[in-house]
């Protein structure tokens, strides 16, 4: 049965309660209450139980991360590695793409 406390603490079989609380007892606990101290308890209405909602699974897209592009050194004729001429600022001759990266 549910009911709620009205004192400010009452021990019951689920525990000490407080004022305000609002807990489901037994039948026979609640009279045994109402019997020492009527104004202990209020009896509240038994609520309808409701049938559980079916959950419906959202599945989501995965979102595919495109691979980082993998950048490649250029090479010298003789199969070594080109360095950067510092004279071109804005072009980066040690990468075959010529992209300067800081």
């Amino acid at each position: 049965m549910r009911v709620e406390i009205k004192l400010r603490s009452l021990s019951t079989t689920k525990g000490f309660m407080r004022n305000g609380d609002i807990v489901d007892l037994p039948d026979e606990e609640v009279s045994r209450i109402i019997k020492v101290r009527p104004q202990a308890l209020v009896i509240l209405p038994e609520l309808p139980l409701e049938e559980p909602k079916k959950v419906q699974k959202v599945v989501q897209n995965p979102v595919q991360k495109k691979a980082p592009v993998k950048r490649k050194r250029a090479r010298k004729a003789d199969g070594t590695l080109k360095a950067d001429d510092p004279s071109t600022p804005d072009v980066n001759e040690a990468w075959e793409d010529g992209k300067h990266i800081k």
